[in-house]
Formats: C-alpha cells, structure tokens, sequence
C-alpha cells in the first residue's frame, strides 16, 4: 500500500471537531485520518515517482530506526524536514494558507503511531503539489536532505532500488531449503528440492548393504548395523546430485550453508560456482533470520566484487572515449537514449542547478538557489527512463562523480 493523505478544504461542521495544541505545538484539529504505512521501494513506484512533475514538489530524507527510543527523534527529524519545506517555500512567496495546505497532510505522520512502527533505516516522503503525501520506508540509511523543486529528488534511493540478491541453499542431511538473500532481507523460494537425505534413497535397501567381510586371517564375520564406506558415499552423492539438478538454472554464485563435509562434497557434485563459509552451517533450516545473518557477508563481499568489476569497466570506457565525465554532455546523451550505463558515487554532493528536457539547456550554480534540482539526480532518473543501466556504488570512480558510457 502507498503510504499517502490528501489536504481539502477544511469541513463547516465546526462543532464536531475541537482545536487544541499538541505534542508537537501545532495547532490541531481532530478529524478521522487513516492510518497509513510507509510503502516498500521498488521500480513501479520509483517510476511513477520520476514521472511527477509541477509546481514545488518536496522531498524529504532522514535516517529512520526499526524500534526503539530512537524512534522520537525521527519525528523530530520529519518535523525539521517539514519546517525547512514551509521555509523555502516562505521564501517563495507563498502565504500561510497555501503552505499549510500543502504540508499539513505530511504532519499529520507526526502523531501516526502506527506509521512509525514500521520504518526502515531510512525514510523518504515525497508531496506532490496536490498535497498528496507517499512515504517510502528504505532499506539502506540516508542522509537528512530536503529539495523541494519541479520534480521529486530521487537519487538517495537508488542505492535501495535493486540490491543484489544470491540464491542461499540450505543444505543439511535432514532438511533442504532454497532462499535468496540480498542485503536487506531473505526470503524463501519454492521449489521441487528433495526434503531430505532419506527422501532421495527411500528405495535402498540397507539390510543388503550389511555384508560379511574377511578379516586377516581370511574368516568371516557379520558387521551388523554398519554399512560399507562406499555404499553410504553412493548415497550421499545421489542426494546431492537430486539437489543441484532440482536448483533453478542461474549464473550468479550459489550460497551454501551446511557442515563443512557436506558443503565439500556438494560442490565436487555440482558444476555451479559456489560459495560458502567454514563452519556455516545453521541449527533450523527454517531460522530465516540466521539463515540471513550466515548468509549476509557472503552477500556484501560480493556486491563489493561487482562494484569493483564496475568500477574498472567504467575506467575502461573512459580510457577509450566511449565514456564521459562531462554533466551537460551526460544529460543530454541520456535524454536522447544514447546511454548505456551511468556509474555514480552514491554519496556524492548534489550539482546544483537547472535542466530543461525539451531544450537540452543546462545552468549550473556554485551555490544552491530556491526550486534547484540536483543534476546528477537528473542525470540518473533520465537514464533509468531510456533504458540504461544506473549503477550506484560507494565512493568516486577515480576522482569522479560519474561515469557515463554512451551507446554511440
């Protein structure tokens, strides 16, 4: 569910409603507002986001706390956001009346005890100039930022748009299981997996496999209730066998965590590129929250390889002139389709200034002035639009911002 109010003009029944100051020191009048929810990130809603556009749309980032005390000061955080839009917005030219219709659906959040039981590490409410409210609960953590503009500043959630996520195989002789895992959260995937080591060789006859053996001197004598090394090892690789065929087909690692032996054996069995930690096994294959925290390094080390891949890609593109660095250059490539990738630093300081789509023209300012958009944020959201890969990672690719390779 979109997490969203709308403002109208205020009802006549007067007599129905009382006034009073609250927690907050806001001048309040109580009516009836649903309880709302922060929304979760993902590409249909990012988009329809991008494609907003009208008279001072506002933004709002803060870092958010999943509990806890903590949780007032994201009020609090929401309150200066607010306080800093009805500022700039002062600044403007707009009277009381109009900047009260245009926030006060968003501090209604304020006082919604429900919406702040259910935050990310960040927080993003974004209010159309219909006074619309949608907020967006974050996986990753932001930075506190306001922008209030002709469209919504979108770059601070792209880090959480698309996480990289790995198949996570659970792998224990009484229980199999199949997960994915990304950063942020892991969640189980169904599958035809065999349920177990005994669900796979149910047709074996174990009292056959106990044979009579010769001992030095050439006697024999029953070695009741052990079962040849051989035939036991025939059984085990069966099981894996029945397992890496039943796993979906995909190139991305595997993660595999069970007992050492058991993870050894399973990858001379499979031909899939797999990755596993010593002694990372878990006690419940159904513990979904140690399943990730076994799983969650293995998950970082390798967006932390795909950052570095990118990284040397971009610098390679650039060597051979196939990329740019240049931002008016960038934007207008992108807006014209003829870009296949833009790498940028997540954390990199807003470019201030103006872009005009249908004019290509830009202006750039040293210092930022009111309605400003942050274009490298344009740069980006214009990208994602034609089709072209955007690709957030943590630092500056070699002393730069951005890279955009261009299709031609």
């Amino acid at each position: 569910m979109v997490a969203s109010t709308r403002g109208g003009p205020a009802r006549a029944d007067h007599d129905s409603r009382t006034r009073h100051e609250d927690r907050w020191g806001r001048s309040k009048i109580d009516t009836t507002v649903e309880l709302v929810r922060p929304t979760a990130l993902d590409r249909r809603l990012f988009d329809r986001l991008a494609a907003e556009s009208g008279e001072a749309l506002v933004s709002v980032y803060l870092p958010t706390h999943v509990k806890g005390a903590e949780v007032d000061q994201d009020q609090i955080r929401l309150k200066n956001g607010l306080t800093q839009v009805d500022g700039t917005l002062e600044d403007a030219g707009w009277k009381p009346r109009e900047r009260g219709e245009r926030l006060e659906p968003s501090l209604r959040l304020l006082d919604d005890q429900e919406f702040w039981a259910h935050q990310g590490q960040g927080l993003a409410v974004f209010i159309d100039d219909e006074s619309s409210s949608t907020a967006v609960a974050l996986p990753d953590e932001v930075a506190e930022l306001c922008v209030v503009s002709d469209v919504f500043h979108l770059r601070p959630m792209l880090r959480s748009l698309e996480p990289v996520e790995l198949p996570v195989l659970v792998l224990t002789l009484g229980g199999v299981r199949l997960y994915r895992t990304s950063r942020h959260q892991t969640y189980r995937v169904d599958t035809d997996l065999p349920d177990s080591f005994d669900d796979v060789n149910w047709f074996v006859d174990r009292e056959k496999q106990r044979q009579q053996h010769a001992d030095r001197a050439g006697s024999k004598r029953s070695r009741h209730g052990h079962e040849p090394a051989s035939a036991r090892g025939e059984d085990l690789d069966r099981f894996f066998r029945a397992v890496d065929a039943a796993l979906p087909v995909a190139e991305e690692p595997l993660i595999v965590l069970g007992d050492d032996n058991i993870v050894a054996r399973f990858g001379l069995a499979s031909e899939r590129g797999i990755q596993a930690e010593p002694d990372g096994g878990v006690a419940d294959v159904d513990d979904i929250h140690a399943i990730h925290a076994a799983a969650g390094g293995l998950v970082r080390r390798h967006q932390s390889l795909l950052d570095e891949e990118s990284v040397e890609l971009a610098l390679r593109e650039l060597g051979t002139g196939n990329a740019t660095t240049d931002l008016e250059e960038s934007l207008q490539a992108a807006v014209s389709g003829r870009v296949s990738r833009v790498m940028l630093h997540a954390g990199a300081s807003p470019r201030w200034g103006r872009f005009d789509p249908s004019t290509m023209e830009t202006s750039m300012h040293d210092a930022r002035e009111p309605f400003d958009v942050d274009l490298i944020d344009r740069l980006a959201v214009h990208a994602l639009g034609t089709g072209a890969g955007v690709v957030p990672v943590d630092g500056t690719i070699d002393g730069h911002d951005f890279v955009t390779t261009l299709r031609y």
